[in-house]
């Protein structure tokens, strides 16, 4: 079991317990893969890294397994998908480079649903700069005069 941090005093022993416990798991070992690795460490503690020279893969013990430290580094993939009932598609898969893709709203491909007032309903701001913006049912009824029935019409495209 791992015994965490030890500040030393100059000319402090350091016996075979205490190097196992202290200085050998707060170091990187480095191992030509991990059957170098695991045939020199046969009894990891949780907290152990290694790096792995053939794949160039950082990994720590958990308590259970070695697993790939991610860290920092670089998004490498983006996938957007997209289901037949949601009303949208265009999704696009991007590996490298920068990535880009358009979602194009198709109404016909979505379900149909029974409005309440609360429902919200996004609208394309023509007067402000085209910016999406959101409102609820109840609040375009409200919009028509006193006596009037209102209907509701999208036309995309």
């Amino acid at each position: 079991m791992p015994s965490g941090f030890k500040v030393w005093t100059t000319g402090e022993l350091v016996n075979a317990s205490d190097f196992n416990n202290y200085i050998q798991e707060q170091v990187i070992m480095s191992f030509a893969d991990s059957s170098a690795r695991d045939t020199a460490v046969s009894s990891p503690e949780e907290g152990m890294f290694a790096f792995l020279k053939d794949s160039n893969t950082l990994q720590f013990y958990n308590g259970s397994s070695w697993a790939s430290f991610i860290g920092e580094g670089d998004i490498t993939g983006v996938t957007i998908t997209t289901s037949a009932t949601s009303g949208l598609n265009g999704g696009a898969t991007a590996t490298t480079g920068a990535f880009s893709s358009t979602l194009v709203i198709a109404p016909n491909s979505a379900t149909s649903a029974t409005v309440a007032s609360a429902d919200i309903v996004l609208i394309g701001d023509a007067d402000d700069s085209n910016a999406v913006k959101k409102t609820t049912v109840a609040d375009i009824v409200a919009l028509a005069p006193s006596g009037v029935s209102l209907g509701l019409v999208l036309a995309l495209s």
